[in-house]
């Protein structure tokens, strides 16, 4: 009997009674921050990358109805390099995209891009095209944007 009453004492230490200490206190929870990636509730981003196939790739959201993204062209040592832009339109209404050149030139000045619809365009540029492009997104409404981005090097 008094190996019975010792393993009944130990047990008792050693596993909770009743399961209510496995319940977990939602007071006590640690609060989560919010999702602060590239589809959070900025309005301008500015994700760069070295030199490969993809210069950026991304979903972004715009919620207020305008945005702006960009990315850095490295230069080849010499000639040239060609690059494409595809933006896809995720949003329920069409949006205006322009695209302006480090100089300051804008390539692309307002291409409507309709609800579902993509825009995929090639350009070979040189040294005197390196640099911060961008690349920004507005529709008449102020309602939420969402794009696919994939800019990329042509190999």
């Amino acid at each position: 009997m008094r190996k019975f009453t010792s393993l009944f004492i130990v047990t008792l230490f050693i596993l909770p009674i009743g399961g209510a200490s496995l319940i977990e206190d939602p007071i006590l929870q640690p609060s989560i921050p919010p999702n602060l990636g590239a589809s959070a509730v900025e309005s301008y981003s500015t994700p760069t990358a070295e030199k490969s196939d993809s210069l950026l790739t991304t979903s972004s959201t715009f919620p207020t109805g305008q945005g702006s993204m960009s990315f850095n062209f490295k230069a080849p040592s010499n000639g040239t390099d060609t690059i494409q832009i595809y933006v896809k339109n995720n949003s329920s209404q069409s949006i205006r995209f322009i695209l302006t050149a480090p100089n300051g030139t804008v390539w692309i000045d307002g291409e409507i891009i309709k609800s579902g619809q993509s825009f995929t365009s090639t350009y070979e540029l040189d040294a005197s095209q390196a640099g911060q492009w961008f690349m920004k997104f507005d529709n008449n409404d102020g309602s939420s944007i969402t794009v696919d981005i994939n800019t990329s090097y042509e190999i």
